[in-house]
């Protein structure tokens, strides 16, 4: 009598140098996200040069770690996931997650945090004009490097007295993870999301790469060849060190030893 191979079950994350990627994709995401409002949480965007930072930033690494979800915003940890056997595993960007949960009919209330008025404006305007039943609102705090306490007080009076279900937060990679999990426990309600730039890739301000470079993750690439002094620096670098840590994190996730 012949039996069925059991397939084994999927990990709800892997760990690349201990910095954790969530076995996720949108539906999953979504999913998440709604349960979660009630009882506030927040959501890390984590691409390739977070995942590396993290590795020599505790903090970073603590906050990504503590998330709901460490979203694999970039083909090259969903790739990665996938090989330690998170079948499911999407990318999803930050952009893309963005645009869909803004666009669809879900019921959803968000609230815009951070970039400039004039972004945030722009985004307002697009998401009601391609969702007319949507309610968002948004708040550009004055730039800092970093914000004081009364700063911080000063944000979450301001979301928790429209009590949003979906706070999307543009401080920028690493930054946001960080001020999200200091100060998650601020929030009366709703889902914190780190997005980066994305609020600029949605009204166009800055250019999504075509499909094809993004499927191969080679986003990376696209960028730098519109900013090459930029990008050769510590974005270039962080890559690089992704590469050469990949095979040997692959064979440690499939002897058990993350």
């Amino acid at each position: 009598m012949s039996r069925k191979k059991q397939t084994a079950p999927e990990p709800e994350h892997v760990l690349f140098k201990k910095v954790k990627i969530s076995n996720t994709n949108f539906t999953d995401a979504f999913r998440t996200i709604r349960d979660n409002i009630a009882t506030r949480g927040y959501a890390c965007l984590t691409d390739v040069g977070v995942v590396i930072s993290a590795t020599h930033d505790e903090e970073l690494k603590r906050a990504v770690g503590r998330s709901l979800m460490s979203i694999p915003d970039g083909m090259p940890l969903a790739w990665y996931a996938r090989l330690l056997g998170c079948r499911r595993v999407e990318r999803i960007a930050g952009g893309e997650l963005l645009q869909r949960l803004l666009e669809d009919d879900n019921g959803l209330t968000h609230f815009l945090l951070g970039d400039t008025d004039e972004t945030i404006s722009r985004v307002i305007e697009k998401a009601s004009r391609m969702n007319r039943k949507i309610r968002i609102t948004g708040y550009s705090p004055p730039f800092k490097t970093e914000f004081t306490p009364e700063d911080t007080r000063d944000i979450f009076a301001k979301i928790n007295a429209v009590s949003p279900d979906i706070i999307w937060v543009s401080f920028g990679g690493g930054k946001q993870d960080k001020w999200m999990h200091r100060n998650v426990g601020l929030l009366e309600r709703g889902v914190m999301i780190g997005v980066g730039a994305a609020f600029r890739f949605y009204t166009g301000e800055l250019k999504t790469p075509p499909r094809i470079i993004q499927n191969l993750g080679l986003q990376w690439f696209y960028r730098m060849m519109g900013n090459p002094v930029r990008w050769f620096k510590r974005p270039f670098l962080l890559r690089l060190q992704f590469l050469m840590h990949f095979p040997i994190e692959v064979i440690k996730g499939r002897l058990g030893s993350v």
